[in-house]
Parts: structure tokens; C-alpha cells; sequence
């Protein structure tokens, strides 16, 4: 599946991943999920409140979301920032998110011994009247240019993004539709 580009529901654009190392950015992988379409008139449409509510219960109650998870500890939170300690039974790992309030996240996480640094953005887009996207942007330094089996590990990853990021966006919209806030 393509990013839809601009003039379609995707409005391409050019992204600072911003992780602290650059030059180690070796997996990079953006795509949209329609939200609301104009066109799709048996889909109740969603407000940006409502999807940033929901993005916000991803923020807080990550479980739901990513079913390998355990547990989430929020370490620190402010206006603009939240640091959480992530369980997923076999591991610990700790990761900072960077809210930009009504319309962005970023997810970040350093290397950690095998585990690979990864940055997440995921945007609020309204690309025309009517419609709403989230974009979800990734890097990552696991070297998806290493070879074959690497090659095919990293097509595997971004496959299981995507998937989740559907999901994510299904989660959501249940969300708002049982009038939840977050």
C-alpha cells in the first residue's frame, strides 16, 4: 500500500526524525490511516479532540494497544512530556513521549543491549476539508540494508506497524463512539 501524496488524503511532506544520532537512521517507514472521510458518508466522522483523546489513552493505558505489553508505569508527566517504564514479561524498557498538544506524538526509546533505538511520530493531519488522518512516521536503527534476512525482517516489521496502526485507529474510534474522553 502506497502513502497516499499530496492532492490525495496523505500530504506528503518531509520529516526530521530528531532521533539523537542521525547518521545511525538505518529503517524509515511513513504511512496514513484515514480517520474520516469525506467521501465514506456511513462512518461517523471523528473530531481532532476525539482522536487526540484517544491517542492520549494510548499514551496512558498502552496495553490495550500493544497486547505483548504487561504493564506501563508512567514515571513523569507534564504538559508536554510523559516517561514510562514499559513491562512486556521477558523485558523492561523505558521510553519518552513528546506531546504537542491536539497534534502530535513522539514516541522515543534508546538502544538498549539488542533492542534497536526507534522514534515514533504519529500526526493529526486534516489534508482537505472534511477528512482526517493520522500519519505515522517511524525510525529506527535496526539496519534493514544488512542483508537478505534482514531485508525480509524489516518488510515483516513494517507490515506488523501498519497492521497496528489500523488497529490503533479502530481502538479509537470505539473509544469515542462509547463517549469516553480518555
Amino acid at each position: 500500500m502506497k502513502t497516499p501524496r499530496a492532492g490525495g488524503l496523505g500530504g506528503a511532506r518531509v520529516r526530521d526524525f530528531g532521533i539523537r544520532n542521525p547518521s545511525r537512521i538505518f529503517m524509515q517507514f511513513e504511512h496514513v490511516v484515514v480517520v474520516n472521510d469525506p467521501r465514506e458518508a456511513l462512518v461517523a466522522p471523528l473530531s481532532r479532540a476525539q482522536v487526540w483523546a484517544g491517542l492520549m489513552w494510548r499514551v496512558e493505558d498502552p496495553c490495550v494497544f500493544q497486547p505483548s505489553l504487561v504493564g506501563c508505569e508512567i514515571i513523569t508527566r507534564s504538559n508536554t512530556r510523559v516517561e514510562r517504564a514499559l513491562d512486556f514479561g521477558s523485558f523492561r524498557m523505558r521510553d519518552t513521549v513528546h506531546l504537542l498538544d491536539q497534534q502530535a506524538l513522539r514516541f522515543e526509546s534508546e538502544a538498549d543491549g539488542a533492542r534497536a533505538a526507534a522514534q515514533l511520530t504519529i500526526s493529526i493531519e486534516i489534508p482537505i476539508e472534511g477528512a482526517l488522518v493520522l500519519r505515522f512516521a517511524y525510525a529506527t536503527t535496526f539496519d534493514e540494508s544488512a542483508g537478505a534476512a534482514d531485508a525480509e525482517y524489516a518488510g515483516y516489521i513494517k507490515s506488523a506497524y501498519r497492521a497496528a496502526d489500523i488497529d490503533t485507529v479502530r481502538l479509537i474510534r470505539e473509544h469515542a463512539m462509547r463517549g469516553n474522553a480518555h
